[in-house]
């Protein structure tokens, strides 16, 4: 398994399909992270809705487009917080104020800051801070001159 970075970053098709596989993919990136569950569970759930609205909102049906996320970890003395951008490139639609999905999206992450124009929308969104982790190093590979010879053999030709 490959070694969690602080950088996260994808580009999928506008299709709510491919929402399940990015939720997914973005909770184990915070998971190796050893991102603390119940924020965890708050950014996915944030991060996902702004990824919902764009598949929903941005394109026309049946014009494709993207979703672009990059996301990555700041770190402080003693705290860390995510910073994450949600980028589409279709048109704003003002249906009336923030819906239930902004107001979600808004009630699970510290800031949210909405631009949109010409080119698409860009949310970025600041996660509430969360501990910093120590980092545990794997236990130390013993070559095998250090591992005892009963422990070379298997145990079920121990008793021959």
């Amino acid at each position: 398994m490959q070694e969690p970075t602080d950088y996260y970053a994808i580009r999928f098709s506008a299709d709510p399909v491919q929402l399940v596989f990015f939720r997914h993919g973005l909770d184990r990136w915070l998971a190796g992270l050893r991102w603390p569950e119940s924020e965890r569970v708050d950014a996915v759930l944030a991060i996902a809705e702004a990824c919902g609205n764009a598949v929903q909102h941005a394109y026309p049906v049946g014009e494709p487009g993207d979703v672009e996320v990059t996301g990555r970890v700041v770190l402080d003395r003693a705290e860390r917080h995510l910073v994450v951008v949600v980028r589409d490139h279709g048109r704003w639609r003002q249906d009336g104020g923030d819906g239930y999905g902004l107001t979600t999206v808004r009630a699970c992450m510290e800031r949210v800051r909405i631009r949109h124009d010409d080119g698409g929308t860009v949310v970025t969104m600041t996660s509430r801070s969360v501990p910093l982790v120590e980092a545990t190093a794997p236990p130390p590979r013993r070559s095998a001159e250090d591992v005892p010879v009963t422990d070379r053999v298997p145990r079920r030709l121990r008793s021959l």
